[in-house]
């Protein structure tokens, strides 16, 4: 079973070798890599140069953003799997043949998920982060407990819900995964970490949480978010009861009834600010 990984790239050069690698070192012999580059302005490429016979697709041209880069990536990859992974982000050792277990432990699998490790830009561990498992009755409500990129889905569930919205440059993955559940696939939960996020300033996802508010650029930028929040919304009114009190309660049960929450609540009291590799030697 190939493992189709789409990474898109712009401006990365800080951390793009360390996400380059940390997929190239991973123990799944059937992967191949697609890197897509949205025409870097720095050193980026001259950093991946030394690996391009190792890539599947290796490019850097102008591109329409994040989702564009990923839209190319997936139609032109091979894996009957798919997944991405930002460059500036870390796909942690084991991830991929852990989901590979998965979709051969159930025919009917076609849509896994991970769980996450949030990193600075030193690698330090902020926070440890494993999501609930699957609930129709909480996703009808509106809830659904799905984080990414630590997803990997089937090509034809992929293909059945149209594919990645090129339009959004934010939420294109949580409106993905609504999709998904629209078209009645659930996921499976695996109970391993499988992505380190990192935040830093410059991330596209976590650069407001070192920025003044009140940024002209920042602005627009939550504006945007609020847009892509409404679209959304629009597709869950489809699904889910709306206003229900029952959501929170559910919410909260969901949490306090989830072994893997309760772990990863313990890991991140016990990791917080240290570094990175000290918690994958000790899950090797």
């Amino acid at each position: 079973m190939k493992i189709s990984v789409i990474m898109p790239s712009y401006n990365q050069a800080q951390f793009v070798e360390s996400a380059l690698l940390s997929v190239l070192d991973q123990d799944y012999p059937e992967k191949e890599i697609l890197f897509l580059d949205g025409g870097s302005t720095d050193n980026t490429m001259e950093l991946v140069e030394p690996y391009r016979n190792q890539l599947a697709v290796c490019v850097s041209e102008k591109d329409g953003g994040q989702s564009d880069a990923l839209a190319n990536g997936f139609a032109r990859a091979t894996g009957q799997i798919l997944t991405w992974v930002n460059t500036d982000d870390i796909l942690l050792p084991g991830a991929l043949s852990g989901a590979a277990q998965a979709f051969n432990r159930d025919s009917k699998c076609e849509w896994v998920f991970g769980n996450v490790i949030w990193i600075d830009a030193n690698n330090t561990i902020l926070q440890c982060r494993k999501g609930e498992v699957w609930a129709k009755a909480a996703t009808t409500l509106g809830e659904l407990t799905a984080c990414g990129p630590s997803a990997f889905f089937s090509r034809d569930l992929y293909e059945r819900v149209g594919g990645i919205n090129r339009q959004l440059h934010y939420m294109m993955d949580t409106e993905l995964w609504w999709r998904f559940a629209l078209c009645g696939s659930s996921y499976v939960r695996l109970s391993r970490y499988t992505w380190a996020l990192r935040l830093h300033e410059d991330a596209k996802v976590s650069g407001h949480m070192f920025s003044d508010p009140n940024d002209p650029n920042q602005l627009r930028i939550e504006a945007a978010k609020a847009t892509e929040r409404e679209h959304i919304a629009q597709i869950q009114r489809k699904y889910r009861i709306q206003s229900s009190p029952l959501l929170t309660p559910l919410r909260l049960a969901l949490k306090a009834t989830s072994p893997g929450y309760l772990r990863s609540f313990v890991d991140s009291w016990h990791w917080h600010g240290h570094p990175l590799h000290l918690l994958l030697e000790k899950m090797r």
